[in-house]
């Protein structure tokens, strides 16, 4: 019995020893003919790489060629659509010449804004932006910039007075690279170069949304709102024209400010209480005058908080963002080198 159960378990085991080692031959035989399949069409893929030609023929190059001409004809053809919309820069413009003309745009907007019926909080330190220019002089290399970004603040707050706004709270220009000692002018070919505005201001609705249409139509310069915060100055919704039971009751109204008398208003008068006519003669102490209308402006009335910086925008000369381009990466050689 015993050497019957010993050959049974090394039958066993020899079997289970067989079995594994042909599984495993059968898997790595199958690894291995996968890798040849997969070396031989890398092979062939590099075979056939070989017997072409390694550099572009001149047909692949006069096409390589076409392309970048018409390219760039697109490209010099968009910024002169766009450069009909912009100004030129007045390059013979002086530092000197400019503080001066600084100062004259100052006055001339103060009195505009003051006709046109816009209160400028800080009228007395309101230098369109170029309050470090009232007693210096800028960069003599940065006075067309800053020339034309002046044109282009005055235009746009003049369209903010046109507009109907209520008042102007603060305006703040954002400087150029160049203007502070110590920065250089953008000189890295940048196609487009932006100088951002921050403006706070409250409007009504109306005259709001006729600002943002009016720099958004301009003829001569590209502006960008690129951050707009709107917060309505009411807080609470209309009051009720009905009392507690859902009965209607007299409506007085403020000519002034168009202010209507809520019910809490009419009780304080002694609405309920008093005759019609002491709640009249107290409406009318308090600048309230009977209103019988058959509807009213719930909304569109209020005065809007807002806060935008806005970018003008001014496109380069393609040719002029070439050169600028190649005579900074000579410029990184060469400092490379050294």
């Amino acid at each position: 019995m015993n050497s019957k159960v010993w050959l049974i378990v090394f039958g066993v085991f020899a079997a289970l020893l067989i079995g594994g080692s042909g599984f495993f031959a059968f898997s790595k035989f199958n690894e291995f003919s996968e890798a040849d399949s997969s070396w031989n069409t890398r092979v062939g893929t590099i075979e056939s790489l070989e017997s072409r030609v390694p550099y572009p023929n001149e047909e692949n190059e006069d096409a390589v060629q076409a392309q970048a001409e018409e390219y760039d004809a697109a490209v010099k053809g968009l910024f002169e659509s766009l450069n009909t919309f912009q100004k030129p820069l007045r390059a013979d413009l002086e530092n000197t010449a400019f503080q001066q003309f600084v100062k004259k745009r100052v006055e001339e907007f103060r009195t505009f804004s003051q006709a046109g019926g816009m209160v400028v909080d800080t009228v007395e330190e309101f230098q369109l932006g170029f309050e470090r220019y009232s007693a210096n002089l800028p960069p003599p290399e940065m006075v067309s910039i800053l020339d034309y970004e002046l044109d282009a603040i005055d235009n746009m707050l003049r369209e903010l007075v046109t507009a109907g706004v209520t008042s102007l709270g603060t305006f703040e220009r954002d400087l150029i690279p160049g203007e502070e000692p110590g920065t250089e002018p953008n000189n890295e070919g940048v196609a487009v170069h932006k100088y951002p505005v921050r403006l706070r201001f409250v409007a009504p609705h109306d005259s709001f949304q006729s600002f943002v249409n009016r720099i958004a139509n301009d003829d001569s310069y590209f502006y960008i709102v690129r951050v707009l915060k709107v917060e309505n100055q009411v807080t609470e919704g209309a009051p009720k024209l009905t009392s507690e039971d859902g009965s209607a009751f007299p409506v007085f109204e403020d000519q002034s400010t168009k202010q209507v008398a809520g019910y809490e208003m009419l009780l304080e008068w002694g609405y309920e209480t008093e005759s019609e006519e002491t709640v009249a003669e107290k409406a009318k102490e308090a600048g309230f005058t009977p209103a019988n209308k058959d509807a009213r402006v719930i909304m569109g009335q209020e005065q809007l908080e807002i806060f935008m910086i806005i970018d003008i925008a001014r496109f380069v000369n393609p040719d002029e963002v070439v050169d600028k381009a190649g005579a900074a990466g000579d410029d990184k050689k060469t400092t490379r080198k050294r």
